[in-house]
């Protein structure tokens, strides 16, 4: 593709929101710019604004990758390692195991199964900070390299720490111009050699054990590994006992033809020949010809000053990542100074995207539909119909709890859905509460099974603890759902009593419904950022989801901010403040967001009612949404949110109604109901 055909396809990707631009260290290859850089063109725009976009033009961004060598993405609003994967699922790139590097890495979102679903995103190269690492292209030393490797900037080295790139296209140019003689030993190909030790080693730049990098737990488990990839081996004791393992790979063409169909310098030399060095591998023997004889020393030392002159060199910046093509382009990494935090996510061609609408990723890799079908307060009756209704309009997720008294009709809902075809079961995310009477260890399992049975499903997708309150226990042949009180007592004379039980003996309870495979996700509501802590300091499964009250009467943008920076989705309730509460006397009116002109303003400028608007300002927050409506008509519009934006001076005009106003309580109606004082966000 010419410069200028790359160029017109390049701009197919601008819009209102997103423009080309520009950053230091860009260089121009080709007569066109490498990296291409991607930019807001007005405000920042957060994750799932940008999934949008990924969902629109994933087949260009990716053919851009291929054509400009690498595609950079600056300025967005990215806080955490699992709000940028959730970017790159709506890419369309294939998942693919990391077996066969040599760095030393750990999963940060996902999970280490054999059977991937999505992307991981791993920690970069661990080695220490004084240590470049040289130009490569991603695991060019297995057989089956992948297609693209991303990376993605959390936190900024205080000095140092580029990812510089360079294209391969232009590296083969310079061989071939100045090592004509060279090109045609390195297209028969060379042969990768490196000693690896039985435990990681993160002092060493290519300290990754053998059992990390073949998944494998023995010797023979790591044979039959190397054999799929048609390595050599030998096997050597070591004083301490273990046993290093001498990895020879077969010969490998060290030049080959990108995506793009340029000749490029595909390979691992300059890092394995440079970098591939330890207290157990030699200066200049972990690459060599095809006939085992080194490559010389001068060719190497050239090569390195080439790629290092003509190298595309950055500061990152916090949020910004890169989506590389492996087969173009090579990068490396700078020593630095202070703590930085780069994350890489590496794919192996593409694939159908999952969920065709925005998502909320979890640690575990999982993806939470950004929408879904709030339950509380919808009549018994009405269950079965709406739940139906909604999964036909394209909705995915439906928050439940036992405390709605109405999971059996949902799951007939559920059961019609399945039933019919309209989805499958792994397509649905259902999300269920644990009630306050069930937090003591030993009920907790069993009123789990409880919604299970209700809802005729085997496993949750989400359960949540509902409050943080403990409640003394009711049988459910006492009373199901059992509510706030304790017994059946008329409402003049309440007794909701109090259980001493520590949350923290409740939330070991929840990781063990996730190691028996009852539930995939654990999270809790209605709690702020101490609690939320605690919680974090010991959780052995850590909280995967937050859901509290949120609406621009009650924006709550501290707890918000904690929860993205700890890669916690938030999911918000309530959305358009009073309108459930009215009818039951904790609200009224006059209180909703809704009057607010700002409001009708922005919608009528959008052509769009003040709901949608008040939604799509929940969207543009980050947080999942869960409006309920037993109308099928406002299903429609409660899901209609996808094809208009707001713009920075709206969403700020919408944050600026703020409040503090909960209309959902416990200090408040606990005692207006239950003559007790119950206060939990004070």
């Amino acid at each position: 593709m010419e410069s200028t055909d790359a160029l017109k396809l390049a701009r197919q990707l601008e819009n209102d929101l997103i423009k080309i631009g520009q950053m230091e260290g860009q260089t121009t290859v080709y007569d066109a710019p490498f990296p291409l850089v991607l930019v807001p063109a007005q405000h920042k725009l957060n994750f799932l604004q940008l999934q949008e976009f990924f969902l629109k033009n994933n087949e260009k961004i990716l053919e851009c990758a291929s054509q400009y060598g690498a595609v950079m993405f600056k300025g967005f609003d990215i806080l955490s390692p699992e709000e940028w994967v959730s970017v790159l699922y709506k890419s369309g790139l294939k998942e693919v195991q990391y077996i066969g590097g040599a760095a030393v890495r750990k999963v940060v979102v996902g999970n280490e199964s054999n059977e991937l679903k999505n992307l991981q995103v791993v920690t970069t190269n661990e080695s220490p900070a004084s240590q470049p690492i040289p130009f490569h292209h991603e695991l060019a030393q297995t057989p089956f390299p992948p297609s693209h490797i991303c990376f993605y900037s959390h936190t900024k080295a205080l000095s140092g720490g580029s990812t510089p790139i360079i294209r391969s296209d232009i590296v083969i140019d310079f061989i071939q111009a100045n090592y004509p003689d060279l090109v045609t030993r390195f297209e028969k190909g060379v042969k990768y050699i490196r000693r690896v030790p039985e435990v990681d080693d993160p002092s060493s730049a290519i300290g990754r054990s053998w059992k990390s990098m073949f998944k494998v737990t023995n010797q023979e488990e790591a044979e039959e590994k190397m054999k799929e990839q048609e390595y050599d081996w030998e096997w050597i004791k070591v004083e301490d006992g273990t046993h290093d393992c001498k990895v020879i790979s077969k010969v490998l063409p060290a030049v080959r033809q990108s995506t793009n169909g340029r000749k490029t310098f595909y390979n691992q030399i300059l890092a394995a020949y440079t970098g591939w060095v330890d207290k157990r591998n030699e200066y200049g023997h972990a690459v060599v010809f095809d006939d085992g004889s080194l490559i010389p020393q001068d060719f190497i030392v050239a090569l390195e000053k080439f790629m290092n002159d003509n190298a595309c060199v950055y500061e990152w910046s916090e949020g910004q990542f890169v989506i590389i093509d492996n087969s173009v382009t090579y990068h490396s990494r700078q020593p630095f100074v202070g703590r930085r935090v780069v994350y890489a996510s590496i794919a192996n061609g593409k694939k159908q995207i999952d969920l065709n609408q925005p998502s909320l990723v979890l640690s575990n890799g999982e993806h939470m539909p950004s929408i879904g079908l709030g339950l509380w307060k919808i009549p018994n009756q009405d269950c079965e119909r709406i739940v139906h209704q909604a999964l036909k309009h394209g909705y995915r997720c439906l928050d439940s709890a036992c405390d709605y008294g109405n999971e059996q009709e949902v799951g007939l809902g559920i059961k019609k859905s399945l039933d019919e075809g309209v989805l499958k079961r792994e397509e649905l995310w259902i999300t269920s509460k644990l009630w306050n009477t069930y937090h003591r260890k030993e009920h907790v399992k069993a009123a789990c099974l409880r919604t299970l049975k209700d809802l005729g499903v085997d496993y949750l997708d989400l359960y949540l603890i509902h409050f943080p309150v403990a409640l003394k226990f009711v049988p459910f042949e006492q009373r199901y759902p059992p509510g706030w009180n304790h017994h059946d007592t008329p409402q003049e004379q309440p007794d909701m009593l109090e259980d001493n039980v520590p949350f923290e003996e409740t939330w070991r309870a929840m990781e063990s419904l996730v190691d028996e495979g009852l539930v995939r996700n654990i999270g809790m509501c209605n709690v702020g950022t101490s609690l939320l802590r605690d919680v974090l300091n010991y959780a052995r499964i850590k909280p995967t989801v937050l859901q509290v009250e949120m609406h621009p009467y009650n924006t709550q943008q501290k707890l918000l901010r904690f929860c993205r920076m700890r890669g916690i989705a938030v999911t918000a309730f309530s959305n358009l403040g009073a309108g459930s509460y009215t009818t039951i006397g904790m609200a009224t009116m006059e209180e909703s967001c809704l009057n607010e002109q700002v409001i009708k303003d922005v919608a009528n400028n959008h052509n769009k009612t003040p709901a949608q608007v008040v939604l799509r300002w929940g969207l543009q927050r980050g947080t999942q949404i869960i409006p309920k409506t037993t109308h099928e008509q406002r299903l429609k519009e409660n899901f209609d949110l996808f094809n208009f934006n707001l713009s920075g001076d709206e969403m700020n005009a919408l944050d600026n109604l703020n409040k503090n106003r909960r209309f959902n309580d416990p200090g408040d109606f606990c005692e207006a109901a239950f003559k007790t004082f119950f206060p939990i966000y004070d």
